[in-house]
């Protein structure tokens, strides 16, 4: 193992380990008998923390995750729903970093973890019991045509309520079999040749709450964008539960899925067979924008230089993330902004006396960050001219 880093406090110390070469046995022979372009280094350099770190890092946590389901211990094939009575075991995480306080930038876990105990990446929560889908009786058989050809009628059946946290998904809404009638066609009439047709799912949107009660029931709303109605029913206390900002909202989508004719004429949906009929109909998370707080206060102007009897500073102020975008929403904007400051007189610039490097004018600092790639992102200095100070990898 590595030994103590040693030297000066910083990234400049060194720590060393002795290497020596073992034979196939496990018993240490000449050094010479190991390759020496596979030798291991017996030196590197380290950081080397003093107690004055303690003022300089700190620990870094994000938000909680999502609550993800615990998968169920035992064996056997059992009810969601029937082993949940009142909520589910789950798990939240949330990164933890090693930060420096100036600039944010992550380091060496073992800074921080020298002053102060690493903070929890996961904790126990608590999911409410799923909910499985429930639908309508089906509705009368249709009834057989009478044209020639072979012929299929349906029943439809309709979305009560859409499965909810990790509940079985709606079974088909429709249901066709053959009708025991065959019309024989006369010479010169067609048979015409049917397939489905699949749209794109919509956008992810909660059901509408009508004003509307029956029986101390409330009527729920499931329309689509094209115009489409259906009214369904739903307890009327499931419309009362309030979420604060963290939870997830589960919403629906649809989809439109037609029977079309050889001659690009719509049809009964049952008319198309298929063993598995494409869901038009299921649940989705909807997506929020980042949300973030208000800007906090300036800090205090720190002294950087006088230029003619001035003495220039930088002050910033900072905001927090209150939510996490989810889904492809609006990211989150930048968190920290610096601007320069006057604080009165002080010492001369260094260099020639009372020059202003950027030619009298006063500029802001903000910090710049590109999105995530392969665990590493971008960040950057950005001056308000658009001029950028300073980069790295992060």
């Amino acid at each position: 193992p590595w030994g103590q880093c040693v030297g000066e406090c910083g990234p400049s110390g060194l720590q060393s380990r002795s290497v020596w070469c073992v034979h196939g046995d496990s018993w240490v022979t000449h050094i010479s008998n190991c390759n020496p372009e596979e030798e291991p280094a017996s030196q590197q350099n380290c950081f080397k923390i003093c107690s004055w770190h303690r003022e300089l890092y700190e620990w870094e946590t994000t938000e909680w995750d999502q609550c993800i389901l615990v998968p169920y211990p035992h064996t056997g094939v059992k009810s969601k729903t029937s082993e949940c009575v009142t909520a589910q075991r789950g798990l939240q995480h949330r990164q933890v970093n090693c930060v420096h306080k100036n600039n944010r930038s992550i380091t060496s876990q073992e800074i921080c973890d020298h002053f102060t105990p690493r903070p929890a990446e996961e904790q126990s929560c608590l999911v409410p019991c799923p909910q499985d889908c429930i639908v309508s009786e089906f509705s009368p058989w249709s009834m057989c045509s009478k044209n020639c050809g072979k012929h299929l009628q349906h029943r439809t059946r309709f979305v009560i309520s859409p499965s909810l946290y990790g509940g079985s998904d709606c079974p088909n809404l429709t249901e066709w079999r053959p009708c025991a009638f065959y019309g024989f066609c006369s010479f010169g009439e067609e048979e015409h040749v049917y397939s489905l047709k699949v749209g794109p799912w919509s956008e992810c949107r909660l059901p509408h709450l009508k004003e509307i009660s029956f029986s101390g029931r409330t009527m729920l709303d499931f329309g689509s964008d094209s115009g489409e109605r259906s009214t369904f029913k739903q307890e009327s206390h499931l419309s009362q539960e309030r979420f604060d900002r963290w939870d997830t909202e589960i919403g629906y989508q649809t989809r439109q899925v037609q029977c079309m004719r050889s001659d690009g004429k719509s049809a009964l949906l049952s008319i198309c067979t298929q063993d598995n009929m494409p869901l038009h109909y299921r649940s989705c998370i909807m997506p929020k924008d980042c949300e973030v707080s208000e800007w906090g206060d300036w800090t205090s102007c720190s002294k950087t230089c006088q230029l003619g009897g001035t003495v220039l500073g930088l002050r910033s102020r900072r905001r927090i993330v209150k939510r996490m975008a989810i889904g492809e929403r609006k990211p989150c904007p930048e968190l920290e902004e610096t601007e320069a400051c006057n604080i009165g007189r002080q010492s001369p610039c260094l260099g020639k006396k009372n020059e202003n490097p950027s030619g009298g004018k006063c500029f802001r600092y903000i910090w710049k960050m590109s999105p995530w790639k392969d665990n590493k992102r971008t960040v950057w200095c950005q001056r308000s001219d658009g001029t950028n100070v300073t980069g790295g990898n992060r």
